[in-house]
């Protein structure tokens, strides 16, 4: 049986105002697996005890910058303890590209084996503790959610998304659900403007998905944690408001 942990490091949108910008750990026994480490990331992984050498693999949801401009120093600091192992980096295909440019070019110097991997539909990555699976979403440029599967639980998170059939398709009666929720309902045309989500956009998703806990993370500064909360409880009961350094034991 795997010892998992979800570790919400930066839970904020853009602006890092109220909340730190995007990156969650996931911890499997000693493995730690990341998700779109935003600017700062490596900071909270150190006071949450996480090193950087246990880190087996990155997914990157998409190419805005607060999903993975924490990823060149995260990279150093590997080079600088002296990593050996390799590292799998997979993320939409114009990120790769610029990523694999940057390796080229010598802007970022990694000491050991960075195997760098575009997302696509058919996109898998399965080692001895977990496996991770892509799927499109709707987001104003190519994003993609992943469904994580532990043992015998299930996380699917969302990245940035406006209201996608494509999560309630792949994240069906997922442990956990960790949907973006930028704005609350009273901003929803905003919202999809932008094509973001509101906290009541996750928890009908959530709803019509069956999940048995919803993590609404990606959060604007402008709105307090009371209101996305009950923006969203009202329509999906078992719902919580992600928060720098909250963990959630699978």
């Amino acid at each position: 049986m795997v010892n998992a942990r979800i570790f919400f490091l930066g839970t904020g949108a853009a602006m890092p105002i109220t909340r730190s910008l995007p990156c969650i750990a996931l911890k499997a026994d000693s493995d730690i697996y990341l998700f779109d480490p935003g600017e700062g990331c490596q900071v909270k992984m150190f006071k949450q005890g996480l090193s950087p050498l246990k880190v087996k693999a990155v997914f990157v949801t998409h190419a805005h910058g607060d999903h993975y401009l924490g990823l060149p120093g995260l990279l150093q600091s590997m080079t600088l303890s002296s990593r050996k192992d390799p590292l799998t980096i997979a993320g939409s295909r114009s990120f790769i590209e610029a990523l694999s440019l940057m390796i080229k070019t010598g802007l970022i110097k990694p000491n050991f084996k960075v195997d760098l991997v575009p997302l696509s539909n058919e996109f898998k990555y399965v080692d001895s503790k977990i496996s991770v699976k892509a799927f499109p979403v709707n987001h104003s440029i190519e994003t993609y959610g992943f469904h994580i599967t532990i043992g015998k639980k299930t996380v699917c998170y969302t990245g940035d998304t406006s209201p996608s059939e494509t999560i309630i398709e792949n994240c069906r009666n997922a442990d956990v659900l960790i949907h973006e929720a930028t704005f609350t309902s009273y901003y929803e045309q905003e919202a999809h403007e932008q094509k973001h989500s509101t906290a009541l956009d996750a928890a009908k998703a959530a709803y019509e998905a069956g999940v048995k806990l919803l993590v609404l993370f990606h959060i604007s500064a402008r709105h307090s944690e009371e209101e996305v909360y009950f923006d969203a409880i009202r329509f999906f009961k078992n719902t919580v408001v992600a928060r720098d350094g909250m963990i959630i034991c699978l």
